[in-house]
């Protein structure tokens, strides 16, 4: 390749995680006070009792090197009535001596991300879980799911954890 060209991909490669960067972190972008919902000039969905939550960035599944935990998955969607359906999967790379999924529900406060209730699917002597559950929510605030993704064999154990992306609860 000859030099102005691999110069002219380096540039390229540097404007585009320089624009990326910027992007992220929200360079730009008018800013607003979550702590007053009332005064955001975020815009709200209808219904909403908060401004929307940040976006963030996540991996959507289990990366990293893992010896025995192979996959793992959460999802959270509002079924109505404040309810909210989530459901979890882990998957090990053989059987192992206990797998599990455990899901915690967290509420948008307008400025953070807080706990509000929990369950954890487990299972023993397989390579994989798969769990549902249906929470109580209140209804105008954004939920999502942090699932850890773990795995025990012979007293070895790793882990994971993964964020769903939020939703409203109607």
């Amino acid at each position: 390749m000859k030099k102005s060209n691999v110069r002219k991909l380096l540039s390229m490669t540097v404007a585009l995680s320089a624009l990326s960067m910027l992007l992220v972190s929200g360079v730009g972008a008018e800013p607003y006070a979550v702590d007053d919902p009332s005064a955001s000039s975020a815009v709200k969905e209808p219904g909403a009792l908060t401004s929307p939550p940040p976006q963030e960035f996540n991996s959507l599944g289990i990366s990293g090197n893992y010896k025995y935990l192979a996959a793992g998955n959460a999802y959270i969607s509002a079924i109505g009535n404040g309810k909210l359906s989530v459901n979890a999967d882990t998957t090990a790379t053989t059987t192992v001596d206990t797998i599990q999924a455990h899901v915690v529900l967290q509420r948008y406060t307008g400025t953070s991300w807080v706990d509000v209730n929990s369950t954890t699917f487990s299972r023993n002597s397989t390579d994989f879980v798969v769990g549902d559950a249906v929470f109580t929510g209140v209804k105008g605030f954004y939920y999502r799911v942090a699932c850890t993704h773990s795995v025990s064999k012979n007293g070895y154990y790793e882990q994971s954890i993964e964020y769903s992306g939020s939703i409203l609860a109607y």
